[in-house]
């Protein structure tokens, strides 16, 4: 595996996209598929896994917006570099979300909402909230966190938009 990234795709034991796949993301990762469903859940679950509900559709919102905006598949806007710090960091990758060996009762929960987000968002038609960025200010403040319009904060998170 070249990259950390591969290693944590790998890790929860999703498909590794190949250098050659890296061009025809769509063909490596069928749109409406349970690898597809997988990274998207992952996504979601890594970056807000402790947020409501309503955080975790607000991070799939981010993902569904950044995909119609670019024209590229969700899948391929979760796995893009440096957009997602769940795919930044192999670290990243919890040890329990690959196992399941001591998994909490919240956590649980967690994964199963978001693997659930995960399948609505592939299979709706609809536009969900025009949300393209979110960060947690106890973590980090961006530098373009200034730009964002249409502030709302969810949980421990800020969300917005840039155009």
């Amino acid at each position: 595996m070249s990259t950390r990234r591969q290693a944590a795709v790998a890790l929860v034991g999703l498909p590794i996209l190949t250098n050659a796949a890296e061009k025809s993301k769509t063909a490596a990762v069928p749109p409406f598929s349970e690898a597809a469903a997988r990274i998207i859940s992952y996504t979601i679950y890594a970056e807000a896994r402790g947020e409501p509900f309503k955080g975790k559709m607000a991070v799939a919102a981010v993902i569904q917006t950044r995909a119609r905006l670019s024209g590229r598949p969700l899948t391929e806007v979760c796995l893009q570099e440096k957009q997602f710090s769940c795919w930044n960091e192999l670290d990243a990758v919890p040890e329990n979300f690959c196992t399941g060996a001591g998994i909490k009762p919240a956590d649980l929960q967690a994964r199963s909402d978001c693997y659930g987000i995960a399948w609505v968002l592939m299979s709706s038609p609809r536009k969900w909230e025009h949300l393209t960025h979110f960060y947690n200010p106890d973590k980090v403040v961006p530098s373009w966190a200034a730009s964002l319009r249409g502030i709302k904060t969810i949980g421990k998170h800020v969300f917005g938009y840039m155009d």
